[in-house]
């Protein structure tokens, strides 16, 4: 088995499929990277037992056959290697499955060791749903919720994001129980039967990596256990999250007599400056009329801040107390010029939306208060 290619294509394929390869695994097999060739095209395979990532780049070839090279180890070749071309060669000892990979360029020989045992073997699935999203929509959906999933284990529905397909809309939901993100696409297809899925963020954060600029097709198994994510030269398929996630809905107050509109820059830079004088990261938002301020103190050190920012505010005169890291979270993930505060009491969740001139809006990310001491 024989094929000659350059070291970038191999480097692109190799980024790729490797972030599927877990850090610690008690199964060795879950380490190596699967190197199948055939037909003038290098097909790798990495797999953590739950996720699976495959890549293929075009080689020089009329072998075939199928080895198995230690992740990390080519890696670390191809990330010391300056671009040029490469042959591979492999040679199978006599005795077992063992082999040696002797790897030639224009400077150099080098030698690593790999095996002929087959590839752990996936399951044949019917993936029958087949959602309808533009690239940068899927992206941008990733951009917006990811930030709020959970990372307690001890809840393992909420370290997913929700997605909801219903007729021709998605809904995507992230919550850590202290904030929620709830984004809304329009889809090409429609979805005549409401379904829910939960990706685990893991998943997502490498498809934000692995397709930024790709056409990538999403499609689910007919148990909704598992999905997969699809470009031209790389596929990513994963196990679903099916521990039942929170009625989100329940916690979105719908009655909020309180509004305030603010410069979305002004207030992000003023919670960004404010909260650093925290003594344990929280502060205070207060509004009445055109006004607003944002306040924190640190009393043990004798330090406090206080900003005065124009607004527009309806309602009577409120003071919030806030998570400021929250808080500036949930700015930085609204593109709109202004953003909106809707809000009906210190104690109940506080709702940041973008503040549109004419269409609806499709984002809105809840901010729960924290106690504050007057």
């Amino acid at each position: 088995m024989k094929f000659n290619t350059t070291i970038k294509r191999l480097q692109e394929a190799v980024s790729k499929v490797i972030l599927a390869v877990p850090t610690k695994s008690l199964d060795a097999r879950f380490d190596n990277i699967n190197m199948t060739l055939e037909n003038g095209t290098l097909t790798m395979f990495a797999t953590d037992g739950e996720l699976s990532i495959t890549a293929k780049c075009d080689v020089a070839s009329s072998d075939k056959g199928t080895i198995a090279i230690r992740a990390r180890t080519l890696q670390d070749f191809l990330r010391s290697m300056y671009d040029t071309e490469v042959t591979f060669e492999i040679e199978r000892q006599s005795i077992g499955d063992l082999g040696t990979v002797h790897i030639a360029t224009d400077k150099g020989r080098y030698r690593i060791p790999c095996t002929f045992i087959s590839k752990p073997e996936s399951l044949e699935r019917n993936f029958d749903l087949t959602i309808g999203l533009q690239p940068s929509e899927l992206q941008d959906i990733i951009q917006k919720t990811l930030f709020a999933c959970s990372v307690d284990g001890m809840r393992p529905a909420m370290m997913g994001v929700l997605f909801e397909f219903e007729g021709t809309v998605i809904t995507a939901v992230a919550t850590d129980g202290h904030r929620l993100v709830r984004c809304r696409k329009q889809t090409t297809n429609e979805i005549a039967e409401k379904q829910k899925i939960v990706v685990p963020a893991r998943v997502l954060s490498i498809i934000q990596r692995l397709l930024q600029n790709d056409e990538v097709s999403m499609t689910v198994d007919e148990e909704r256990r598992n999905v997969k994510f699809k470009s031209e030269n790389v596929e990513l398929e994963s196990a679903l999250i099916v521990e039942p996630y929170p009625n989100y809905e329940a916690v979105i107050p719908v009655e909020n007599e309180k509004k305030l509109v603010v410069d979305r820059g002004l207030i992000h830079d003023s919670v960004k400056r404010v909260g650093r004088f925290s003594s344990i990261g929280d502060l205070k938002i207060s509004a009445e009329g055109e006004l607003m301020k944002v306040m924190a103190e640190n009393a043990s050190e004798g330090e406090s801040a206080q900003e005065e920012l124009p607004c527009t505010f309806t309602g009577e005169e409120i003071t919030i107390g806030f998570n400021a890291k929250f808080v500036e979270a949930a700015l930085s993930h609204i593109e709109t010029e202004q953003v909106s505060m809707e809000m009906s009491s210190p104690t109940t969740a506080v709702l940041f939306k973008p503040k549109y001139e004419e269409r609806q809006d499709d984002l809105i990310i809840l901010v729960m208060p924290v106690r504050i001491n007057n």
